[in-house]
């Protein structure tokens, strides 16, 4: 069983590859909507959460999902944390929210993959293929440390407040707009994993003060005509192959 939350694919991509055959993926977004949050564990099997860190913490799904899991049965149970560069905090903060559910986070991971970070900066998709590749060997060993229910102790966490005070500063949905290169068709609310984007008059508006900062929406649009302020046109977009 894989617990996953993606934005542009990073995270999907690796819960694809670290699953076994017939293994459950799990988006938490999705469970978190339709209030799914029970789950009775095969006997025998693991439980992986993978997601990506942002602002070196996690973002408010992943947090609100794991703040509410009954997870029966659960023997060994580890994080994957996706990332462009250093997750720091995000392990020990996913450890402590388990905990206040009972469930013990055996061992957290860092995955090197592409950086989306397009709405702070402009990022380089150019070299998404060889980080890739790097990603894929990475994979293979977490697969094996996973097989063997091999442990270490998980750090981190400890300055969780401030690193989420931080987070929750570059929510805002203030900026998001749509240029008339829109067509219309609707993606950018479809894959907004917190329905902050409402399709009105054949465009999409923000309906929402606050958003995760996914970059799905900006990312994904066919077009590029999703912006952020004036910061983002020009710069270069990310998707993970797998969305593709």
């Amino acid at each position: 069983m894989i617990f996953y939350f993606t934005g542009t694919g990073n995270s999907l991509y690796a819960a694809k590859k670290l699953a076994k055959k017939g293994e459950r993926l799990i988006d938490m977004a999705a469970a978190l909507k339709s209030g799914e949050t029970t789950y009775i564990v095969p006997t025998g099997e693991t439980v992986g959460f993978v997601f990506p860190v942002y602002c070196f913490t996690v973002n408010d799904v992943v947090y609100d999902f794991a703040g509410s899991l009954d997870l029966i049965g659960a023997e060994y149970v580890y994080a994957v944390v996706t990332c462009g560069g250093d997750p720091f905090n995000a392990g020990g903060v996913l450890k402590k929210r388990l905990a206040e559910r009972g469930i013990v986070l055996s061992r957290s991971f860092k995955l090197m993959m592409p950086d989306n970070s397009m709405l702070f900066y402009d990022i380089h998709p150019e070299k998404a293929p060889e980080i890739l590749r790097k990603a894929d060997k990475k994979l293979n060993v977490i697969r094996y440390l996973v097989s063997h229910r091999k442990e270490r102790k998980v750090s981190g966490g400890c300055m969780e407040k401030p690193f989420r005070a931080v987070y929750h500063l570059v929510c805002s949905t203030k900026g998001f707009h749509a240029e008339d290169s829109c067509i219309g068709c609707g993606l950018c609310a479809r894959v907004c994993p917190v329905g902050a984007i409402e399709m009105r008059g054949g465009r999409p508006e923000w309906v929402k003060d606050k958003c995760v900062k996914c970059s799905a929406c900006i990312c994904r649009c066919p077009q590029q005509a999703v912006q952020f302020g004036k910061r983002t046109k020009g710069r270069n977009r990310y998707v993970n192959p797998v969305l593709k």
